[in-house]
């Protein structure tokens, strides 16, 4: 991973006597950020509306922020590995506090196609500096639980962005939504300046200097990243290839009203905090791997039961929303595993960068689902976009594999002195 020729390992122990300071300003942030990815797909609806464009002019939006991402994820993980976890998560959060103010007084597409890149620079840069302070702060044997439970902030921000964009978007309009939008996250933003560095990075940079960029073209940081963003993809693409028209779907197709349809942004949210949450409680005992393989072959099998009862879905939904419920438990469940199975193959030095950019590249590739399935479905219906989903969940099962078994190792122990950081 790093460069063998390094003068000293850093070898301090894991865990601050507090670790919620710096769990609870990463969480928030990550809620902030799939709060902001479902809002603005449901403000982009009337933004469209008052501003004058189209569906083009929504999925160049769109797709500019998805590519945002990956770029926020990229420089802020180099900010993070060389100023801090702590400097990482104050400019991010910055830069999508200053965008999504700034979108509610945007007054045409051009502007807000610069504020979603803004916004989605910001974001990008949040899971991998969070997840990383997270991960070096905590103590060594309860690392899967709190990485779990962090990302488990998606589906908190996936429930709350549904109910503000059918609630107060609808009340006061877009521009005032977004406006109200900034305030949590500017508050966040002066919290922030109180968290405690990360330990494990301090000593790191005091002994070995701060990060070369030559390190980040060594096969061994190439290899591993390239194994993550596979990884992550896998889960990606099944959960967006599965999700991206299901509301379009349940209108136009299942008879639904658009508030119904809505209501199924929320139970996918809730069924996927259940997913993490429980993989958080069981992920320390049982390991990565397992934890992984179990809640992909989870999914698998309830997207599984979904397809079996499909043509009678409309007489049996009980039935199908208790498939798609573990189909959904299973994703929040095998994304959660990767904050502490990612963090765990990266040394400190290049922590940072790796699990941003492993998670925001995937999020890029998975970009790729939305337009996937609406090429499909016309042609194919549904049912395709659900047998794929679970055929994704296999393959990731078996990559589970892949990975070491680190539980309850030291975070410091990646990668020492240019050793395989999968070994």
């Amino acid at each position: 991973m790093t460069q063998p020729q390094r003068r000293g390992t850093a070898t301090a122990t894991a865990g601050t006597p507090s670790p919620w300071p710096g769990f609870l300003t990463a969480y928030f942030g990550w809620v902030f950020d799939y709060f902001e990815v479902i809002f603005l797909s449901v403000a982009l609806v009337t933004i469209s509306q008052e501003l004058g464009f189209g569906t083009e002019g929504i999925a160049l939006v769109i797709a500019v922020q998805l590519l945002a991402f990956g770029v926020g994820g990229l420089v802020f993980g180099q900010i993070s590995d060389r100023l801090g976890r702590k400097t990482a998560l104050q400019w991010s959060i910055i830069l999508f506090a200053v965008a999504t103010l700034a979108r509610a007084f945007t007054p045409n597409i051009e502007y807000l196609v610069v504020f979603s890149i803004i916004a989605g620079i910001g974001l990008g840069g949040e899971y991998g500096a969070g997840q990383s302070l997270v991960s070096e702060t905590v103590k060594d044997r309860s690392r899967g639980k709190w990485s779990s439970f962090l990302y488990s902030g998606i589906f908190v921000g996936i429930m709350l962005g549904g109910i503000y964009g059918s609630t107060v978007l609808q009340w006061v309009g877009w521009r005032w939504a977004f406006a109200i939008a900034a305030v949590p996250v500017l508050l966040l933003l002066v919290t922030r300046r109180w968290i405690p560095e990360s330990e494990v990075w301090e000593k790191e940079k005091a002994e070995n200097g701060t990060v070369r960029f030559a390190e980040l073209l060594h096969w061994r940081f190439i290899g591993v990243l390239l194994l993550c963003v596979v990884t992550a993809s896998l889960q990606l693409l099944a959960y967006y290839g599965v999700t991206a028209l299901m509301p379009s779907y349940l209108v136009s197709t299942a008879g639904f009203s658009l508030t119904t349809a809505s209501w199924w942004i929320f139970f996918t949210g809730v069924a996927g905090l259940v997913g993490a949450t429980a993989a958080a409680l069981v992920i320390d005992r049982i390991g990565r791997r397992v934890t992984l393989t179990s809640f992909a072959l989870l999914g698998a099998v309830a997207a599984g039961s979904v397809v079996v009862i499909w043509t009678q879905m409309d007489q049996n939904i009980p039935v199908s929303m208790i498939g798609f419920f573990f189909l959904y438990a299973a994703f929040g469940g095998t994304a959660s595993v990767f904050g502490s199975l990612f963090s765990e193959v990266f040394p400190t030095r290049v922590r940072g960068t790796g699990v941003s950019a492993a998670l925001q590249l995937a999020r890029g590739v998975s970009a790729a689902a939305p337009l996937i399935a609406g090429a499909l479905y016309p042609i194919f219906g549904y049912l395709p976009l659900i047998i794929g989903a679970a055929g994704l969940l296999v393959v990731l099962a078996v990559m589970a594999r892949v990975f070491p078994e680190r539980t309850a190792q030291s975070i410091t122990s990646v990668g020492v002195d240019g050793g395989n950081p999968l070994a």
